[in-house]
């Protein structure tokens, strides 16, 4: 009976792996193309990067080529704002008038002979307030370019001399036809200020019975809508 005999004459070291692919190989393959890879991927992310900066400081021109116009732009519409604003308060004046001279023009029918008219005026109304005070850096609020309320006093201011042995009869009377319904369509109450009546020293003890007086009359009130 035969036996058969089998020598393993390699060493360890001299074994080669039946496998086509030589893991000796692969991996300084897969290492050049992982640093490959890489480079790729940081090349483009650095071309990007060049990109995107080249865009933002594109795009930071054109902003500080457009504050200009910007600037221009935002102050055109600040005077249009202020022009509407000031339209608007000229047609609240247009609707709230007051027409005076229809009732004017009956006032000579009722003045005595002895009274003189010096002064017939209608004042106007109170000054708008200062702008408020800011800081440096705070803005500082507008303020309207007309009334701020919704209605406005308006009064009439009749001023002059009276003469005769009589004057003050003559300012009562006067003072008496502005409460006739030839004016109390506009005139709702009339009177005499206190110390409104005094004596006309200005023209010398020849006219030391003229006296001077004001009389105010309350026209109601102008409303603005």
């Amino acid at each position: 009976m035969s036996a058969s005999l089998h020598l393993n004459l390699l060493n360890d070291d001299e074994r080669v792996c039946s496998s086509p692919v030589r893991m000796r190989v692969m991996l300084p393959v897969f290492a050049v193309l992982t640093v490959i890879g890489l480079c790729v991927w940081w090349s483009l992310l650095a071309v990007r990067l060049h990109n995107a900066v080249q865009v933002k400081h594109l795009q930071e021109t054109r902003i500080d080529d457009l504050k200009p116009r910007q600037e221009q732009v935002l102050s055109l519409r600040a005077r249009e704002r202020e022009a509407r604003a000031v339209l608007e308060q000229l047609r609240f004046y247009r609707a709230s008038r007051i027409c005076f001279s229809e009732t004017l023009l009956r006032l000579p029918q009722h003045v005595p002979e002895a009274v003189q008219l010096t002064d017939l005026r209608i004042p106007p109304p109170p000054p708008l307030p200062p702008p408020p005070f800011s800081s440096p850096g705070l803005a500082v609020k507008t303020v309207p370019p007309g009334p701020t309320n919704l209605t406005e006093a308006v009064t009439l201011r009749v001023a002059g001399r009276a003469g005769s042995s009589k004057p003050s009869e003559a300012v009562r009377a006067l003072l008496d036809a502005f409460r006739l319904p030839d004016f109390t369509n506009l005139v709702r109450t009339a009177e005499i200020p206190k110390g409104a009546i005094r004596q006309d020293t200005a023209r010398g003890a020849a006219v030391r019975d003229t006296i001077l007086f004001e009389i105010t009359c309350d026209c109601g009130e102008r409303r603005f809508k």
